[in-house]
């Protein structure tokens, strides 16, 4: 048998790192040895994942396309629970699903029992930090090298709403332990995260995303987190196309952009249709310039933009 663990969907650092983060924690706690425990990715890594996975020597982990999944083999989620941010081809069902690890909402509903460790914390790497601890294993300097980059990933270097005192507890122990410089790690991450050389509007709207089920509605919410938030301002025009295309694509009620400034804590959102933006308006109290609201100190998609978006289509 074969257990694959697996991030969500247009994957981030933190979601291809823990999955390989967890791997190791599986191996070393032989909690299935008589299975094949194989990270994957279930989309291409980003450029701020391809430069941590560089910076550390780390095996970049496979594509899920690149397997033939057979029906006896298994998954572990990691990072994720909807079954909406699930890797759609091969289908990941439920009856294969055996663990899950995540940070997010929970939206499940399984006939079995699954088990299910999910922490109000910035970044899955900090729960699988955790678990090494408790069980007393130690992670290899490199496998500590993902999980330290995951964390201050997602919590924006520790900045986002969504940081926890044990996210940064467990990112100045493992800088200190390894005598690296986090502030400088830092500014790398945020110098690879902005990087959107080459890409066009449809795959900066695409780049980070997730969807969400709000009732009824399938929601898409993507987000560029950047240092230079005005050349992606600048085009709005093919940005609100790329988002029309993504309604029509991928069958969600709405959809949206995030464009984030790391550095100033702001952001921006663009919308394509009336309804969208009276979405906004009603989330944000934000009026918009054509199609783009300024809505303030919000950077986490999942404590400050999903439940403020979600509230308003309640209402």
């Amino acid at each position: 048998m074969k257990i694959y663990i697996t991030g969500h969907i247009s994957p981030d650092l933190d979601a291809i790192a823990s999955a390989v983060e967890y791997a190791e924690f599986l191996k070393q706690s032989k909690r299935y040895e008589d299975a094949e425990i194989i990270p994957v990715r279930p989309g291409d890594p980003n450029k701020e994942t391809q430069f941590v996975f560089n910076k550390f020597g780390v095996a970049m982990p496979k594509s899920l396309d690149e397997f033939t999944i057979d029906p006896s083999d298994k998954f572990i989620l990691v990072d994720h629970n909807e079954e909406s941010q699930r890797h759609p081809h091969p289908k990941v069902t439920h009856e294969q699903i055996i663990e899950i690890v995540d940070h997010h909402k929970v939206n499940i509903n399984f006939p079995t029992p699954v088990r299910i460790n999910v922490q109000p914390v910035g970044s899955t790497s900090t729960i699988i930090y955790e678990l090494f601890e408790i069980y007393k294993f130690k992670a290899p300097q490199d496998i500590e090298g993902l999980m330290l980059c995951g964390i201050l990933s997602d919590t924006v270097g520790l900045k986002s709403s969504t940081t926890t005192g044990v996210d940064s507890t467990i990112a100045h122990k493992i800088t200190q332990n390894n005598g690296w410089n986090m502030e400088e790690l830092i500014f790398e991450l945020f110098k690879a995260k902005s990087d959107l050389t080459g890409l066009s509007a449809e795959q900066i709207v695409n780049k980070d995303v997730k969807v969400f089920e709000f009732g009824t509605k399938k929601v898409f919410i993507g987000q560029v987190e950047t240092v230079e938030p005005d050349k992606v301002i600048a085009q709005k025009d093919s940005i609100i196309k790329a988002l029309a295309d993504v309604r029509a694509k991928q069958g969600v009620a709405q959809a949206y952009l995030f464009v984030t400034d790391i550095l100033k804590l702001n952001s921006h959102a663009i919308c394509s249709t009336d309804d969208e933006k009276r979405v906004l308006e009603k989330a944000f109290t934000a009026v918009s310039d054509d199609h783009i609201f300024d809505v303030g100190p919000v950077i986490s998609r999942k404590k400050d933009i999903a439940p403020a978006i979600e509230k308003a289509l309640q209402s």
